[in-house]
């Protein structure tokens, strides 16, 4: 096969159920040609459906299992210390790693979780977890300050303008921000040779979670009056980010392949659910008897929280003080004022949860130091917790907040399963959004949402277009482990039987796939050991405030 050109578009989070109406009304008219003249649909994302862990299983092919990222903090597999996910934590190959290897020149620009910058064949600009401006962000590491000469700065944070107070602003934020970071896209488009290009424009993910209220008149949330007025705004955003992939796709080869993505879907969500305060309340999480941890207890039955200082903050309309009280691992001052992991008993505790999806971690005796679960309980233990999980319902209306949980081995296989969660519950995402994390942010364990009204749902969406491609077709069933298989055989290159992905074949013409068939490859996709310690305690506190400020942890 001869080898051909990939350009691959990650709108992050983007998803048909709100897109679709524009599309169909012409707003957005790049994008609809682009899935009116290819193959597209719904893109189904990982379990847990959170960027840290979606955008790996896209770029390996696997599941968590394999990669073993999981989400942007998770706890040491020996300990209970909280640590930060990053690019060298993913344990098996990402696809521009297969295509260097194979002497394709490749350029990756923004995708999430490849922070620090990597050596490749041809060159990486890294964004989201890039600590500051500072940092050395680009391979080779030249490329930064061409960059800057050719183009201006290479915005690394996203921007809190107007976040919790006028979401007019910040949206207007959020279109500045891709605009200046287009010019070094650009740039790199017109300037670089490259066989595969990667790009992620990240802020559709950031703004769905603050604006949904507005764009979903059915959301508890929703003021209309606010609606008509920022709307303008929201669709201005929107017609933007497709003028911008618009000038992208056109410096793209017409007989290459043009690949648009979410790693997953977007929708409503209503109200917190707070694991670790649930676990505590069912006798599986234990604080210590200390006086101090007693007071700060006694304090948080009373609403000594973070959420009740985030409350009053936003109140007060001290935006610039609000992005320092967010939900999760909190810093020094957080988990000294207010209960946290500190303040855990953990010869006695016997599950825990870090993350933002629902992952709950056993203390199993021999695994962690403290543990407080003999092997011969797990399976009990995991069975109790299931059924408890799925009899919670919401005091207000009866809800059922968790209809389903999976055991790891459900959803996890591969080289790093040991080290992932041994449950994930997986909330109704319509309306419940789990939090548990490394701190106790509010004393309840069902409260409405605040700050954000909008998070990760399963479907994303997918288009394909180029020479093969089947005009026209409409793909059901793919998965976001799909892509990188169907790229690397549309590049030529042999795909790896340890993929959970497949080739999307239905995407192509017969011709084509009579012309090309697919070729296996039957590699060891590695030990499974992903190096943590890349970031210094330093750098560390400037990535965990930039997740603060989006929300993901505090």
């Amino acid at each position: 096969m001869t080898t051909r050109k990939v350009a691959v578009f990650g709108l992050d989070g983007i998803t048909f159920d709100l897109l679709q109406p524009w599309l169909d009304e012409g707003r957005l008219p790049n994008l609809a040609r682009l899935l009116a003249e290819g193959a597209g649909g719904p893109l189904r994302s990982t379990i847990p459906p959170v960027s840290a862990s979606a955008w790996p299983s896209f770029m390996t092919g696997t599941n968590p299992g394999q990669h073993s990222l999981i989400d942007f903090t998770y706890p040491a597999p020996d300990g209970y210390d909280i640590r930060v996910s990053n690019g060298r934590t993913r344990a098996v190959p990402a696809l521009y790693e297969f295509a260097g290897a194979a002497g394709l020149r490749v350029g990756v620009v923004s995708l999430p979780m490849t922070e620090p910058p990597q050596p490749v064949n041809g060159f990486m600009l890294c964004s989201f977890l890039t600590p500051s401006q500072e940092s050395d962000y680009t391979y080779p590491p030249a490329l930064k300050q061409e960059l800057l000469d050719a183009c201006g700065l290479y915005p690394m944070r996203m921007s809190e303008k107007g976040r919790g107070v006028d979401p007019g602003v910040f949206v207007r934020a959020c279109k500045q921000l891709e605009i200046e970071r287009a010019q070094s896209v650009l740039y790199l488009l017109r300037h670089k040779p490259w066989d595969l290009f990667v790009y992620v424009l990240e802020t559709t993910d950031n703004l769905q979670h603050e604006i949904w209220h507005l764009v979903d008149p059915t959301h508890p949330l929703h003021d209309p009056d606010m609606a008509a007025r920022v709307m303008p705004d929201i669709l201005d955003y929107y017609a933007t980010v497709d003028r911008l992939l618009g000038e992208m796709l056109a410096l793209v080869p017409a007989d290459a392949l043009s690949v648009v993505l979410s790693d997953h879907g977007f929708g409503p969500f209503h109200k917190f659910f707070h694991i670790n305060n649930w676990l505590a309340d069912n006798g599986w999480l234990v604080f210590k008897r200390t006086a101090v941890s007693r007071a700060k207890r006694a304090a948080f039955k009373l609403g000594v929280t973070p959420i009740n200082a985030l409350k009053a903050l936003t109140a007060l309309r001290l935006s610039d003080v609000r992005k320092n009280v967010k939900r999760g691992r909190g810093g020094g001052l957080l988990r000294r004022a207010f209960l946290s992991f500190n303040d855990v008993d953990w010869a006695r505790t016997k599950a825990f949860s870090v993350g933002n999806f629902g992952q709950v971690y056993l203390n199993v005796k021999g695994q962690r130091p403290q543990g407080a679960v003999d092997p011969a309980e797990y399976e009990a233990l995991r069975d109790a917790i299931i059924t408890a999980a799925q009899a919670l319902r919401d005091p207000a209306d009866g809800s059922q907040v968790v209809p389903v949980v999976y055991r790891r081995e459900e959803v996890f296989h591969g080289i790093s399963a040991a080290r992932l969660p041994d449950l994930v519950l997986h909330t109704d995402r319509a309306k419940y959004v789990s939090f548990g994390h490394a701190d106790f942010g509010s004393n309840k364990v069902i409260e409405p949402s605040l700050g954000q009204t909008g998070h990760h749902h399963m479907n994303g969406v997918l288009g394909l277009r180029g020479p093969g491609v089947r005009a026209g077709a409409r793909l059901e069933g793919a998965r976001l482990v799909d892509p990188t298989p169907t790229i690397l055989h549309y590049l030529g290159l042999p795909v790896p039987r340890y993929m959970d992905g497949r080739v999307l074949t239905e995407a192509f013409t017969d011709e084509f796939n009579a012309a090309h068939p697919v070729v296996y490859s039957d590699i060891d996709p590695g030990v499974g050991l992903g190096d943590d310690a890349v970031f210094s305690d330093a750098e560390e506190e400037q990535v965990l405030q930039k997740l603060r400020d989006l929300g993901y942890v505090a």
